[in-house]
Formats: C-alpha cells, structure tokens, sequence
C-alpha cells in the first residue's frame, strides 16, 4: 500500500515533461553539456560548472574543445561528425581540462539532440569524473601485484634455498678431499698436482662464497625496511676506523663529511656505505698516497646525492654499465679479490629507498660513486 507524502517534504506534483527534463538535467552529478553540430557549447547544467569551474555565462558560446587536453581537441571533433553521419557514440574514458588547467580522466557519452520535426540539431555530451575509480582501479592493481610479488618471492625463497642446499654437498665433498689429499698424497701429487688440487679447493671456496652472495642478495630484496635518523658522516667514519683496524699497515687519508643526516633503514643503508667504502680502500691499495672521501654533492633528481671518492685503480668508463650487475667484475680477482655482488648490492638497497646510484671514473685515475635516496626519506 502506497504511503502517504510526509507533511515536512514538499513535493511537487507537476511531472510535466517541460518541467521535469530540465530538472533532471540540474539536479544531475554528471556534466550534460549541449553542443551545436560544429562544436559550440549551447547549454552548461550546474554539475558541469562543478566539474569543469566554467560558470555558464563565461563558456556557453565557446568551441567545446576548450575543455580538451592538448593533443585531443580532435577528439570531439571526430566524436561530433560521427553524430552527424547518425553513427551512434557509446560511452568511452578519456581526459578533459579544467578552467584552472588540470586534468582529469573521464567517462563520456555522447547522443544526438533531434528537434521535434526529427531533425539532427547537436549533441548532448554527458561527462563524469572517474578519478576515485581510477584510484581504485590502481589500488586493486597495486594489490594484485603485490599478491603476485609475494607468490614470487616465495617461490624464490625455495628455489635459492634448494640451489643452496644441493650445491653445498658436492662443493663440500669437493673441497674435503682435495684438502685430503694435499695433506696425505702432496708427497706423490707433485708440484703440479698440489697446484690442481689447491686450484680445486680455491674454486670450491670461491662457489660456496658466490652461493651465499646469491642468497644474501635474495634475502635483501625482502627485507623489512625500518626508516628512521642515520648519520651517514657517522656511519662512514666508524667503517673506515674498522677498515683501518683490520690493515693497520695501509696509510689511507680519510675525508668525511659530518654530520650527514638521512632517513633510511640503519642497517641497510650500512650495508651501502661499508661495501663503497671497502670498494675504495680495497682498489686504492696499490697508492701510497690512498684518499677516500664521503660527502654530498648536487644533484639534478634529488634534493641530495651522497659520494664516495677515491684515487685509486679506476675502471673503463666504457664498461660503467656492467658494475652495478651481480657477478660483474672489471678487474681480474688475482688483482683485486671479490665475487662482484657488492655493488648489485648497493644498487638493489638504494633503489628500496626510492633512490639511485651511478658511477664515473677513468683507468688510474680514481672512482666516485653517487647515490640518492628517495625525498621522502632525505632528511
């Protein structure tokens, strides 16, 4: 049984058509705009003057292109002259521009407007704002890749932990009895028998480290990150005090910048600043006057950019795009020792702190090394 209209709501019971198109236009939340067949706004309802910041007296006379994007102002041409061929124009997402200049994405449907005769006279363009659709839609997608990433991650996880598990037994095995049998055969081995096993046990020990090398960096790009206050300058003057302790032989001449205050996760961002700064000392070994220094210098993307600078072994600027990759070495291990993980190390650190990391350098002539963090994270 119908209900009777509440006394404290007007309602109106003049449902002529005169009346009430017009006050489903108004009352709409959507832009319903009413364009002549060459493209001049005729009508602006109030949820357009909303969306668009156009008041009706300063834009109905005006081309329609004026709220198109640069670049897409043929776009309602186009749409216009397919309602003029009577070909119908079904809802499609686009962008459109506000009095003040921004845009927005956009839901638009376009239909005919026929006089009373029949005849094709405009069109009525109805535009809705989708920017909180847009945003859900990210945030759904942002949470699906981060499902997928995890289903990765996971999947990952178990296969370095299989590699690491079946690799470790045979190196082991081939490590023990080449050292067997350098202790109990090197008599009947020879020289050059004792020089094949020694090899054996040395590429042994060289596998397992790169196995390691290859879980830590597994194990790095899943770490939780925990920002919070580091001195950097700090951070940098307590390494080289270890790397001098640990070859109190070397004479390096350290310069370092403090303080040098960030946000970052303390124990990644050590990780950073040990590896570049081992880096320097280890490839400035062969100067007598060895010079590491660590400070912040200009840069174009960040508000900050950190360096670390030597005057050590340099590399081939040729080859720059090979250092930051795992296993990538531009110098011979009898050199200069390592697995050449470390710096794809720092890279994966620093770009989890939304930053970057370049280098230049020259052959002889020394090495720098930049990285950013992200702004956020900058103190």
């Amino acid at each position: 049984m119908a209900q009777p209209p509440r006394e404290d709501i007007a309602v109106s019971r003049d449902w002529a058509p005169a009346r009430l198109f017009p006050a489903i236009v108004n009352s709409s939340d959507d832009a319903i705009v009413g364009e002549t067949l060459d493209g001049v706004i005729a009508s602006w309802n109030p949820a357009a003057e909303g969306i668009y910041g156009y008041a009706a007296a300063e834009i109905v006379g005006r081309p329609a292109t004026v709220l198109c994007p640069p670049g897409r102002e043929d776009e309602g041409q186009e749409t216009l002259a397919k309602i003029g061929r009577g070909v119908h124009v079904p809802h499609y997402e686009t962008f459109r521009r506000r009095k003040d200049g921004t845009d927005f994405p956009a839901s638009v449907t376009v239909s005919p407007i026929h006089d009373e005769a029949g005849r094709l006279i405009g069109a009525s363009t109805i535009t809705r704002d989708v920017t909180e659709q847009m945003h859900a839609r990210a945030a759904a997608e942002a949470l699906r890749r981060a499902d997928d990433l995890k289903v990765a991650n996971g999947s990952l996880e178990s296969f370095t932990y299989s590699v690491s598990h079946d690799l470790r037994a045979p190196l082991r095995a081939m490590s023990g009895f080449s050292a067997a049998l350098l202790e109990e055969y090197g008599d009947v081995l020879g020289d050059d028998g004792r020089g094949y096993a020694g090899r054996i046990v040395a590429a042994s020990e060289h596998m397992a480290a790169l196995i390691d090398n290859l879980l830590r960096l597994s194990r790095l790009s899943r770490a939780d990150m925990h920002l919070e206050p580091v001195d950097l300058g700090a951070e940098a003057a307590q390494i080289a005090a270890e790397l001098a302790d640990d070859d109190p032989g070397r004479h390096v001449r350290f310069t370092i910048q403090r303080p040098v205050p960030v946000r970052a996760d303390r124990a990644l961002i050590r990780i950073v600043m040990h590896n570049l700064l081992s880096n320097a000392w280890k490839f400035t070994s062969g100067r007598d006057d060895a010079r590491i220094e660590f400070g912040t210098a200009p840069a174009g993307d960040a508000p900050v950019c950190y360096c670390v600078r030597d005057n050590g072994a340099g590399f081939d600027p040729a080859y720059t795009h090979k250092l930051f990759s795992p296993f990538q070495r531009l110098h011979p291990a009898s050199e200069f020792p390592g697995t050449g993980i470390g710096l794809a190390i720092v890279r994966l650190i620093v770009e989890r702190h939304g930053g970057r990391v370049w280098a230049e350098g020259a052959v002889g002539a020394g090495a720098a090394f930049y990285f950013t963090l992200g702004a956020e994270e900058s103190a």
